[in-house]
């Protein structure tokens, strides 16, 4: 199943940066199993049968946390024209000339604009904007999607020195401030550009979008900037889904409910276990992702992301863990529908509560906790391997790849085999024996992999992967060839047999 753990894009004012990871990681964070290479094996293969929910079911109201308006809101959601505003600067365009007084007008306008958003005041947001209908239809897209949001904090921020005449116009960075309530440990800052003009005797948003300059400026954005969407809650978690993955919304929300309470029973680090995810059938956020190996971000059937607090250079601190589901993987419905989406999320979930505990962990470590979790809620017989990763047990061929080949077109073996390491660290030593070693890698960020599993485990490293690699040959029924008319992979023996250090 193709899965990824990555440190995304952020949209920020500068280059876009990952979260902080030793060099050594940086690159191997990001993990994925090719759509192809997962064909006819059932390793977190993604499914949710259609729910009869109403597609256009919103949010309840936000958390308990107290609204933060604008300091200073405006007075009228469109403010004046001040005294002695230049007219237009004729067709040449761009000017220099910026009267002193209007950035203090300009952000009366987008204080409005935010009142507006989190008081859901759409008439008073729309008579801050231009009478362009195309603008129109586009920002009101955005209100109906953004006001569904349980925003505990929003506003925006003019930039003066970014402040450009343009016409009888101005084009001004602005930084947006955004919390989802309990969900962000901290308020996250992004950046965009607008563009205000005169209208009669006040100035109002003419636009919000400068395709060179955010191409030039800004990472990945979020899904309800993009387009429409359709925001589910349940207690902790979140949803943010699209036209094409709404009406499953309540299911996929019960489903990571559900995750949650399993991941939290064995995680032991202290996590907020409240969850934000998506669910799009459009491509367009998954396309935002960059170094996803493979090239290809709609190869991944879930990927989970962190969201830094803001656009400063240098600024690590993470407002949130969120993850995403690849809405096309969900259109791959399968008998193991419910079981193996339920899989899946727990692997994502697992990502998510272990957050910076894993950041310096190798890739096989990483991945092979959250596969190794996220089948502890099956019975022993569900557990399903790829048949041809149990062949290669078997044969004695099984290997531990580099750390920059984990994701080649072997990375289904790949990520069983790290979930049977893990697997024989938890039986040959506890679950205890697993979060040590995590922890161990945290302790000595930029040690030698095989140093590190040798000092907790007083076992080699590429003993612990044979190891791991006869448990699972020794555990599961034989298998003498790969199935390749789509029957499903092996599962385990009746009675897995015990095993030792």
């Amino acid at each position: 199943m193709p899965t990824a753990r990555a440190d995304v894009r952020s949209r920020v004012a500068t280059s876009a940066r990952t979260t902080a990871l030793s060099p050594a990681r940086a690159t191997a964070r990001t993990t994925a199993l090719s759509t192809a290479r997962a064909a006819g094996l059932a390793l977190l293969a993604l499914g949710v049968a259609a729910c009869g929910g109403n597609p256009g079911r919103t949010t309840p109201p936000p958390p308990a946390d107290p609204v933060v308006a604008p300091a200073a809101p405006a007075t009228s959601t469109a403010a004046p024209v001040p005294p002695g505003s230049p007219g237009p600067s004729g067709p040449s365009g761009v000017t220099g000339v910026v009267p002193a007084d209007v950035a203090t007008t300009l952000q009366g306008v987008l204080d409005a604009r935010a009142t507006a958003v989190l008081t859901r005041d759409r008439a008073g947001f729309d008579a801050g904007l231009g009478a362009d209908a195309d603008l129109r239809a586009s920002e009101d897209r955005y209100f109906a999607s953004i006001t569904q949001l349980p925003l505990s904090r929003f506003s925006y921020r003019l930039a003066p020195e970014s402040l450009v005449r343009t016409g009888d116009g101005y084009w001004g960075v602005v930084e947006v401030t955004t919390r989802l309530g309990a969900f962000d440990q901290h308020a996250v800052r992004t950046l965009d550009r607008f563009r205000f003009a005169p209208d009669g005797a006040r100035f109002v948003v003419d636009s919000t979008t400068d395709p060179a300059w955010e191409d030039a400026h800004l990472g990945l954005r979020e899904p309800w900037e993009t387009g429409a969407v359709t925001a589910v809650r349940t207690g902790n978690v979140l949803g943010v889904l699209d036209a094409g993955t709404a009406g499953r919304g309540p299911e996929l929300v019960a489903t990571v409910a559900a995750g949650v309470d399993d991941v939290a029973a064995r995680v032991p680090y202290a996590w907020p276990r409240t969850v934000v995810f998506y669910a799009l059938s459009d491509p367009a956020f998954l396309a935002g992702l960059e170094e996803v190996p493979g090239g290809d971000p709609q190869a991944l059937d879930a990927v989970a992301f962190t969201v830094p607090v803001g656009p400063e250079v240098g600024d690590d601190a993470i407002a949130s863990t969120r993850f995403a589901l690849n809405g096309s993987a969900l259109d791959r419905l399968g008998p193991r529908r419910s079981a193996d989406l339920a899989r899946l999320v727990r692997h994502e979930l697992t990502h998510v509560a272990v957050g910076t505990h894993d950041d310096e962990a190798p890739v096989w470590l990483s991945e092979g906790v959250a596969e190794w979790l996220s089948v502890q809620a099956l019975a022993p017989g569900e557990r399903r391997v790829p048949a041809r990763t149990l062949a290669a047990a078997r044969a004695g061929t099984l290997r531990l790849p580099a750390e920059d080949a984990f994701n080649d077109e072997d990375a289904a073996e790949h990520y069983a085999l790290a979930w049977w390491m893990v697997e024989w660290v938890a039986r040959a030593r506890g679950e205890q024996g697993v979060w040590a070693l995590l922890d161990a890698f945290t302790a000595e960020p930029g040690q030698d992999d095989a140093r590190v599993v040798r000092q907790v485990l007083r076992v080699p490293l590429a003993e612990v992967a044979r190891r791991g690699a006869d448990l699972m040959a020794r555990t599961y029924a034989p298998v003498v060839t790969e199935p390749t008319d789509g029957a499903p992979p092996t599962g385990p023996a009746t009675s897995p047999p015990p095993t030792g250090p």
